[in-house]
């Protein structure tokens, strides 16, 4: 492959990239983002044009105090922006640190061997969509460890009476622990509250 290649499939991987790829997810908080700064640029003009024009129906002396006044919205207007984005970004990563804490005590239990007792997010957390796949593919996951539970009960109901040798029995004995371990982890949900500490 000659690197003329090399770089123009580069170049197409590069204009293929999505930066929406949650389109809802990012374009409301784009939207409010957009909205504070833009909000709070508006204010600061608003009261910086009310302090020029009360300057010049003033008269010539009160330059000087219109000048305060506007150094004094400045100020003003950069804390007030950044105490208002700080606030924001509190709830905001509040909403989605939430999420991703629970989902990662959740692969924690899965890790040790549990199944997680799983529960709904709040009302305003973020990654909701994410949040219903990464449960469906929980329950589904156990759900197929239960029937191989199932699957693995029958064989050894059968092979118990045939196993007649110590390697026969040897062998029966390693699925009888792995059965009892699936149906452990089946039939025994872990609280998703606190993080599994994995047993040996």
């Amino acid at each position: 492959m000659s690197s003329d290649t090399v770089i123009g499939s580069q170049k197409r991987v590069w204009k293929r990239r999505t930066y929406l790829i949650d389109r809802e997810f990012q374009l409301k908080y784009i939207f409010m983002l957009a909205s504070i700064g833009a909000g709070s640029i508006a204010l600061f003009g608003g009261l910086t044009w009310w302090a020029h024009t009360a300057a010049l129906e003033a008269g010539s002396g009160s330059e000087g105090f219109a000048g305060m006044t506007i150094l004094w919205l400045t100020v003003l207007a950069v804390v007030g922006t950044s105490v208002a984005l700080g606030l924001f970004g509190l709830v905001f990563t509040h909403r989605v640190a939430g999420p991703v804490h629970v989902m990662n005590l959740y692969v924690e239990a899965l890790a040790a061997g549990h199944y997680p007792r799983l529960r709904p997010l709040r009302k305003y957390d973020e990654l909701k969509k994410f949040f219903d796949r990464f449960s469906h593919a929980v329950e589904r996951i156990r759900a197929r460890e239960a029937d191989e539970a199932r699957a693995l009960s029958q064989a050894l109901s059968v092979f118990q009476p045939l196993a007649t040798s110590d390697e026969a029995r040897a062998a029966l004995k390693v699925l009888e622990e792995l059965h009892s371990r699936k149906r452990e982890a089946v039939d025994k949900p872990v609280s998703g509250n606190h993080p599994v500490v994995p047993t040996r």
